[in-house]
């Protein structure tokens, strides 16, 4: 039986507690523990073979949320296990045509950055269906990790060490807080990214793959998610990592589709 279940409205900014969310296929396992407590329910999303098998796993490379119950997902997983949870709660698959390489910018084609109704990506590398559907509101920027590179805090706040992305936010009224590049780890890699270690458990909470106690803004962190109303909680007890961004998909609330 199909259930129908309430999807965030605005990707990565749910205004209720988070009932699902999406992670990558290796990291599952952890993070569906660690959230098992928040009462959120975890889909696993298959690895992504045609990119970097570093990488295989970074769920921003293989799935973008158009917002509501409007998914694109890449083609290696329209037929998984994945795909078929996501229909049996209620959500509107679109098949992204995008073609994966090994290396960047050729796997990056669905790691575009919603904020708000602002979406930031390279136009050069962006995919074809989230251009025609975005338009005016697709703000072009250098750098094709968008979704991990940024931590997204509200409609009119962030968090990223991407100067790039800072000044394009800015432009868009959005206040930015610019963080120490590093410190996030991603294994195989000298470092990984802020936004591909934190999603938004409910309003009002801001959930990390792990610590800050290794990042030299822990506390200006901290302080700039208070000024926003917002908590900080830990999953795990190791240095925040780069799992290439959990999705939030569902929250309570009225049915929204």
């Amino acid at each position: 039986m199909k259930e129908i279940m309430n999807f965030i409205k605005l990707p990565n900014l749910p205004e209720g507690k988070v009932t699902a969310a999406a992670v990558g296929e290796d990291y599952t396992d952890e993070l569906e523990k660690a959230l098992e407590p928040y009462g959120v329910r975890v889909l696993r999303c298959p690895r992504n073979p045609y990119v970097d098998p570093r990488l295989s796993s970074h769920i921003d490379l293989s799935l973008f949320h158009m917002g509501k119950n409007v998914f694109l997902l890449s083609k290696q997983a329209v037929d998984s296990g994945f795909a078929g949870e996501l229909r049996q709660l209620g959500a509107e698959i679109l098949v992204s045509d995008a073609d994966f390489g090994k290396s960047y910018p050729n796997d990056a084609s669905l790691c575009a950055l919603s904020i708000g109704k602002i979406v930031f990506h390279s136009g050069e590398i962006c995919e074809r269906r989230i251009r025609n559907m975005f338009g005016n509101e697709l703000i072009s920027v250098k750098q094709g990790y968008a979704k991990c590179a940024v931590c997204p805090v509200s409609e009119n706040a962030a968090i990223t060490a991407d100067k790039g992305l800072i000044k394009a936010m800015r432009r868009e009224g959005i206040e930015v807080l610019e963080i120490t590049p590093g410190f996030i780890a991603l294994e195989g890699f000298k470092e990984g990214f802020i936004g591909g270690s934190a999603l938004k458990l409910s309003s009002d909470i801001m959930a990390f793959t792990g610590t800050l106690e290794r990042h030299p803004d822990k506390q200006k962190i901290e302080e700039f998610l208070k000024q926003h109303g917002i908590r900080p909680v830990y999953l795990t007890e190791r240095p925040a990592f780069d799992a290439g961004s959990i999705i939030p998909l569902c929250e309570e609330g009225e049915i929204c589709k």
